[in-house]
Formats: structure tokens, sequence, C-alpha cells
């Protein structure tokens, strides 16, 4: 089994968990941890730790909002067990890409693939890069 992990500073795992399960509905598998509950990385920290100790048969996917936050840097030490992954930069298509790809067998293909999937989904828009979609939209009388 797979269990995905969010961590965050403030509210934004729980925040994040809240927006996936506004769109996917219930889920199962995927826990939220953030400073604005847990108080310390440590506090985070110990309890993954305890529960991956509990459970080394399954994988762990460990989400966190930024790399060499203090969040991250804690859960760096977690990646000691053999099943246990890390990736920082949390998005909403990141966490959604992973849950619904939950069969995809190797883990490590799986998170290199969201991977290169969330830089492709990263992207600038402004009214020069968007002018002439606004200009077609007025004359076909809608917008996209």
């Amino acid at each position: 089994m797979r269990n995905i992990i969010l961590a965050s500073h403030g509210s934004l795992a729980e925040g994040m968990l809240s927006a996936v399960r506004m769109i996917v509905g219930s889920t199962q598998g995927i826990a939220a941890y953030g400073l604005d509950t847990y108080k310390t990385p440590q506090d985070i920290y110990q309890l993954l730790k305890e529960q991956i100790e509990q459970n080394q048969d399954q994988e762990y996917i460990l989400l966190c909002d930024i790399n060499g936050g203090s969040v991250h840097n804690q859960l760096m030490h977690l990646c000691i067990f053999p099943k246990v992954y890390l990736m920082t930069g949390m998005t909403l298509s990141v966490v959604l890409e992973l849950l619904l790809t939950q069969d995809h067998g190797n883990t490590e293909e799986l998170l290199r693939k969201t991977m290169e999937n969330a830089r492709k989904n990263i992207l600038l828009f402004n009214y020069q890069s968007v002018k002439s979609e606004i200009d077609k939209g007025i004359e076909d009388d809608k917008l996209w």
C-alpha cells in the first residue's frame, strides 16, 4: 500500500487535503500535517517515524512545501527507510496526480513522471501572451 503524506508550514497541508477532497471526494491513504497543528517539524517527524516503523512493508510518499525548509529538513531523516520518498514543491496538481495513479507499479518512476508533469504545468500568462486568444474570443463572442 502507498501512503501519501502532506507536510507543510502553517496549514498548507491541511488546506491541500481539503482541496483534494473537494475534487475527488473521500480519500484513503492520504494524511496532512501542518505546523499550525503540530507546532514543530520534530513533532511531525516523530509521528511519521512511528507510523513508518510500524508499517515498514508500506510505501510512503512525503510531499512538503519547500526545499530546505524546516519541515523538509526534518523529514529528510525518514529517507533512511527503504520505502520512503520525499518530494518538495507540493502543489494540488502533484497531489492529485499521485493520488489518482495509485495503481502505478514503480513508485520512483511515478514520482519522476509527476515531477516532469509539474514542471510542464508551471506557466506564465499575461496580456501579451494571451492577446490573440482574447481577440479571438471577442470575435467568437466568447472567451475560451
